[in-house]
């Protein structure tokens, strides 16, 4: 391991980040109550990892407080989202640095059409938190390394103390006590993640490395986890690897599993009806020859190689994508890559 990289420590500042986030917006009640009886949709507009964290947040609205709630990539909303727009609805644009050129070009058209803006942003006076009527202030400090790690966990804090303010305002307070206490223990959830995970990451990635292809497959907020890890494999060190939810994965490309193609499971902690599935998708993949590698929670019922905290299944994402920010890490340099600058890439898209 080497110390040289800004990405390593940043993936270990990601707890930090988690619970300095959560102790800014603990006072977000007062503005989820206004969103809540203010507007009847939440429509999310990001790109990147800024766009898993908007799945995060619709998925946790939606759960939790039973809000209608839709995520769309940036650079589509102007094909799709922007013709029913109407100001009932709320856009929540997220962007750390808030300068995001997709995010803002967005922000923009809604505002033109008369549509509220929230910016879920690290920079609450950036271009896209001048255009918003809300600002949620993500705490993730300064991010030195290209790949989103520390950002993004510090994305979902807010994201999650954004969907239980407006459950809480549904519901009262009575309604969410134990989800709230699930939410506060998360930090120490990652840090115990971190010290699991680290030594075997370290391990896949010599595995890893010889590989051009992987499957990630995941069910729920853990096919959220999926996406974000396959992005960070791609960039970090150049592997092509796909997500996909693990019932539609079946529909096709499961017949590309052969000797050349790592697959990897992240089975949710409430896999419900799909547990079956991840279990004939692993029989799939082993005998396939394919390079199988299995993360599940504790109590998940699946053997594993890694068995990750117990956590609510709503937020399930958070410490599921720690592995793999370790594992693209490792794997960069394993390869011999940069992993804080990845080729072709910068931090802010202009």
């Amino acid at each position: 391991m080497t110390s040289s990289h800004y990405m390593i420590g940043e993936i270990h500042e990601g707890p930090t980040v988690f619970r300095e986030t959560l102790e800014v917006l603990s006072a977000i009640g007062v503005l989820s109550g206004e969103i809540s009886s203010r507007y009847r949709c939440l429509i999310t507009c990001s790109s990147g990892s800024s766009h898993h964290a908007g799945l995060c947040l619709s998925y946790a609205a939606s759960r939790l407080a039973g809000i209608e709630a839709y995520s769309a990539q940036a650079s589509e909303y102007s094909e799709h989202i922007h013709n029913f727009l109407r100001r009932d609805h709320l856009l929540v644009a997220i962007s750390q640095s808030g300068e995001s050129v997709d995010t803002v070009r967005a922000a923009r058209l809604a505002s033109s059409k008369g549509v509220d803006v929230l910016a879920l942003t690290s920079v609450p006076d950036s271009t896209l938190g001048s255009l918003a009527r809300y600002v949620v202030e993500v705490r993730c400090g300064v991010e030195r390394a290209v790949p989103a790690t520390k950002s993004f966990i510090a994305q979902l804090a807010a994201a999650y103390s954004l969907a239980l303010g407006l459950a809480s305002a549904r519901l009262g307070a009575g309604g969410v006590g134990s989800i709230r206490e699930d939410l506060a223990r998360i930090p120490s959830l990652l840090e115990q993640t971190i010290d699991r995970s680290d030594g075997l990451m370290q391990i896949q990635a010599k595995r890893l490395a010889g590989v051009r292809h992987a499957f990630i497959l995941g069910y729920g907020p853990s096919y959220i986890a999926a996406l974000e890890a396959s992005l960070k494999l791609k960039e970090t060190c150049g592997i092509h690897a796909e997500a996909y939810s693990i019932g539609e994965f079946r529909h096709g490309p499961i017949s590309l599993l052969d000797g050349d193609v790592a697959c990897i499971f992240i089975t949710p902690p409430e896999p419900g009806d799909y547990f079956e599935v991840f279990e004939k998708v692993v029989a799939e993949a082993s005998s396939s020859g394919s390079q199988t590698v299995m993360l599940s929670h504790e109590g998940g019922g699946l053997d594993s190689d890694l068995a990750l905290p117990r956590i609510a299944h709503v937020f399930a994402t958070a410490v599921e994508v720690v592995p793999f920010q370790l594992l693209a890490y490792y794997t960069a340099v394993e390869k011999g890559l940069d992993p804080d600058r990845p080729r072709r890439l910068r931090k802010v898209v202009q």
